[in-house]
């Protein structure tokens, strides 16, 4: 291959390429390592890797060019230096001369910024999706709104290490404060219209609302968010079957975009949503079940009563039926000595006719021998 084509080649390759000698200095780079630097090719030439690369005055600790030296042998490493401004993944591979000595490197570094950020999200998404689990797995747990909402507040801060982190329910066309965190927050309104502010603009029309700066948002309406040193802020809808049953609102006090994890943030709302109308409905049940306990115990008590005195009148109706049974036996024992005293009667009247009869026989008697 010929010199022209060499350096074709050698230029072609998109990742940042040099040749290093054994004292650092550079022999050659290729065009993409000269655009990065923004200098000329032929500048570079005999300056040291570490003063053009890193702005020092001696090799970068851990320098694959130096571990190279050392090992004789290709060596890739990580580097990650805040004056590139970016992650290199480096490998430093041998050069040896005809008699084998080494006389320096092949400097290859591969921007990784793509992979790491990549890596980063995935971290990031892992990060997530661990305290979505957690957070269900405690939630559900939860048998009242007051435990949910401590549970979703201690997710959210885990999940997005916000500085603030409010939970409301809604209550007519009001939105109640269900807890912060921090708890010692004195600065939030524990009640605020529906349509005010950008809590209540997220709970009115059932739609995330993100401000990065909301000393500058005409939406931010009250000064409680202000006075606590917020600068930026997501309203989250809390929903469920469609309807806004709670907003969930995440601040820092430094500039942040929501926005960005706007599908992440609307997901744990969802969450939150789900476990929280699972919470208020085993309350309402836990309500229900108590009420119903509650006039179940005060029918069992009338009742009682009433059995107590139905059992008087059954007693009372007893002591009157034996006072009546009494009242028989006694007027039919007057009935037998009237029939007795009847039948005594009759019999003295009949008696009675008799000595009539007789005393007008002998009256009779007595008359005819007079008249004899």
């Amino acid at each position: 291959m010929s010199e022209e084509s060499w350096s074709n080649t050698f230029d072609a390759i998109t990742d940042l390429v040099s040749v290093l000698d054994r004292d650092f200095r550079i022999v050659r780079v290729n065009k993409a390592l000269a655009r990065f630097l923004h200098k000329n090719p032929k500048e570079l030439i005999g300056q040291h890797c570490y003063e053009v690369m890193h702005g020092r005055t001696s090799y970068w600790d851990g320098c694959p060019h130096n571990q190279m030296m050392k090992e004789k042998k290709a060596t890739t490493l990580v580097v990650d230096d805040p004056h590139i401004g970016i992650p290199l993944l480096i490998t430093a591979s041998p050069i040896f001369n005809s008699k084998g000595d080494l006389v320096g490197s092949v400097h290859v570094a591969k921007d990784i910024s793509t992979v790491r950020k990549i890596e980063d999200d995935l971290a990031i998404r892992n990060q997530q999706l661990e305290a979505l689990n957690k957070l269900t797995g405690q939630a559900i747990k939860s048998q009242s709104l007051k435990e949910v909402v401590q549970v979703a507040l201690d997710g959210v801060m885990g999940a997005c290490s916000p500085d603030l982190a409010l939970y409301y329910t809604i209550a007519d066309d009001w939105l109640i404060l269900q807890g912060a965190v921090p708890a010692e927050e004195q600065h939030i309104n524990e009640k605020k219209k529906v349509g005010t502010c950008l809590c209540g603009l997220a709970a009115e029309h059932g739609l995330s609302v993100f401000s990065e700066d909301i000393h500058c948002d005409d939406r931010c309406t009250l000064n409680e968010c202000k006075d606590a040193g917020v600068h930026s802020f997501a309203a989250l809808p809390i929903m469920h079957n469609n309807v806004v049953i709670g907003v969930l609102g995440i601040a820092s006090k430094t500039e942040k975009r929501y926005s960005d994890e706007r599908k992440f943030l609307e997901t744990l709302a969802a969450t939150i949503g789900i476990v929280s109308q699972n919470a208020m409905m085993i309350e309402k049940m836990k309500n229900e079940s108590e009420l119903l306990e509650q006039k179940v115990a005060e029918r069992t008590t009338e009742l009682t009563e009433k059995a107590k005195d139905l059992s008087r009148s059954q007693q009372d109706l007893q002591y009157l039926l034996a006072d009546v049974s009494e009242a028989k036996k006694e007027l039919e024992a007057k009935i037998v000595e009237i029939e007795r005293m009847n039948r005594i009667f009759v019999h003295r009247e009949l008696r009675m006719v008799e000595l009539k009869e007789k005393i007008m026989e002998l009256e009779q008697s007595r008359q005819d021998s007079a008249d004899n």
